[in-house]
């Protein structure tokens, strides 16, 4: 147990495998004030982001 958090079991969105969410990632969460437990798991988390890094970005008006 890190300070108060017991590690807790939960199921990837993605994937929906199992994985643990340490007390040292949910005192890290609570330390940004994080209210929601992670949706994914890391690996799912990594291709998420760089999905998201690799798609394009909207932006307001067009240059001419």
């Amino acid at each position: 147990m890190v300070n108060g958090f017991e590690p807790r079991v939960l199921i990837c969105c993605e994937c929906e495998e199992e994985f643990v969410f340490t007390g040292a990632a949910q005192e890290y969460f609570a330390e940004r004030g994080y209210t929601e437990d992670p949706k994914r798991c890391k690996s799912c988390y990594m291709h998420y982001k760089k999905a998201q890094r690799g798609a394009p970005q909207h932006v307001g008006a067009r240059k001419r």
